[in-house]
């Protein structure tokens, strides 16, 4: 009698595990089915219209250049008065990542930044003064450090030209 309750058990325990993994599996289907993005697809003008205004000239205004790479997107250097503005967004471990600002081979600012942690793409903000890049080949470089072996990772160099 006791072999038949142990193993009518067992055949319990087989089909609860099983409807829980069937359970577990539809419910990650449906999730990674949300999680795709649906676009619209971009609305290209062409060239001569004015879209606002379409009887009227394009008026030239220069693009922002966007910055990537597998943790750093849509990255932008806007120059200010006296500063220049970088911002973002980051998918970095723990939130944390690095930056340098380079005046030639020069380091002349350096620091951290703390954002919202991964999966989460976290914003960011820096800001720094003007007269820091005096040379033509000023660069940013925002990067992780490894924690397997303290190298930096996943940089970002994004040239700083002033319009001076």
């Amino acid at each position: 009698m006791k072999r038949k309750n142990r193993r009518d058990n067992m055949m319990k325990m087989m089909a609860y595990l099983i409807a829980v993994l069937l359970v577990s599996m539809g419910l990650a289907a449906c999730t990674s089915q949300q999680d795709v993005e649906s676009e619209k697809p971009p609305v290209t003008v062409p060239d001569g219209e004015n879209p606002s205004n379409p009887n009227g000239p394009v008026s030239e205004e220069p693009e922002e250049e966007v910055y990537h790479n597998e943790v750093f997107k849509d990255v932008v250097v806007t120059e200010k008065a006296d500063t220049i503005l970088v911002t973002g967004k980051a998918q970095v471990f723990e939130g944390v990542f690095q930056y340098a600002l380079y005046d030639g081979e020069k380091v002349v600012k350096e620091g951290n930044y703390q954002t919202e942690g991964a999966p989460a793409w976290g914003e960011f903000e820096i800001t720094f003064a003007k007269e820091l890049v005096s040379t033509t080949t000023g660069k940013l470089e925002l990067f992780v450090y490894s924690a397997k072996d303290g190298s930096k990772i996943n940089t970002l160099e994004i040239p700083i030209a002033l319009g001076n």
